[in-house]
């Protein structure tokens, strides 16, 4: 969820072993190694993504699965919502150093509209995250069985009965503002305390779940609302490709966006990443 630090540049001795800030990596598991590869940040945001969806989705499907119904429960909501929390919080902590942890369309664009991370990065990224998302889904039915097909849909998100397109679109768009707000002030700040990004943000998102996922299903989060949609429609179950465009596509961009560009303003936030201090 933040963009890349500088690489070192080649010098003297003393020059590359100095213990100075802009040369010690991050305390921030959200700030990937200068020295990772263009290979490796992909094979880690698939590899993110690919977990996300299996936990978050094949956690939803389970729920469905148990309950023999789409019905909501409040435990079923604390279950969703502390499984998609804590899962992302071990994400992050297991790729973060990789590729930054993006993990999310909509904050990958909107990091990239700020400045915080190089548009030239945003198409290998898009493309390793849907893919890491589709294969996730894949995984679900293939781990779980045909019921998670059945009933659970691969963990796939709908709009609740009653609630319109724009009514999504917002739900949406409030939910990744929250969380893009969670991981300015977090993890793109310098100011902010290190080690703690990862749990923030993981918590951010189970308070999103909490609130919105009755109204959305709240995945605030393109490419996880896509891999389930993908795998439903390849498997023969109906998906309405307009409401995916509209709420869970064009929602989270916009509000991730807003959030990014708000707390610039707000909070005059500096330039550059956290970084951990010299010993």
């Amino acid at each position: 969820m933040s963009s890349r630090d500088a690489p070192l540049k080649p010098g003297n001795r003393a020059a590359n072993t100095a213990p100075t800030a802009a040369h010690i990596p991050s305390e921030q598991p959200t700030s990937a190694e200068p020295d990772s590869t263009p290979l490796q940040r992909f094979c880690a945001e698939l590899l993110g993504t690919f977990l996300l969806v299996l936990f978050h989705g094949g956690a939803a499907a389970s729920l469905k699965v148990i309950q023999r119904g789409p019905d909501t429960t409040v435990p079923g909501l604390v279950f969703v919502a502390l499984a998609d929390g804590f899962s992302l919080f071990i994400i992050i902590m297991i790729i973060g150093k990789v590729s930054g942890v993006l993990i999310n369309p909509a904050v990958t664009f909107a990091l990239a509209v700020r400045g915080r991370f190089a548009w030239r990065d945003v198409p290998y990224y898009l493309v390793a995250q849907f893919t890491g998302a589709s294969l996730g889904a894949a995984v679900i039915l293939a781990a779980l069985g045909r019921d998670a097909l059945a009933i659970g849909r691969l963990g796939a998100v709908q709009l609740a009965l009653g609630v319109d397109i724009w009514q999504g679109i917002l739900v949406e768009a409030l939910g990744a503002f929250f969380l893009v707000l969670t991981i300015s002030a977090t993890a793109e700040d310098p100011r902010s305390p290190s080690g703690w990004a990862a749990f923030t943000i993981g918590m951010a998102l189970a308070a999103i779940v909490l609130v919105f996922a009755p109204v959305t299903g709240a995945p605030v989060n393109p490419a996880r609302a896509f891999g389930p949609n993908l795998a439903d429609a390849l498997l023969g179950l109906p998906v309405n490709w307009a409401i995916y465009v509209g709420c869970y596509l064009l929602g989270p961009l916009v509000g991730a966006t807003g959030a990014s560009i708000l707390y610039r303003y707000l909070a005059n936030q500096p330039p550059a990443k956290p970084a951990a201090e010299p010993d």
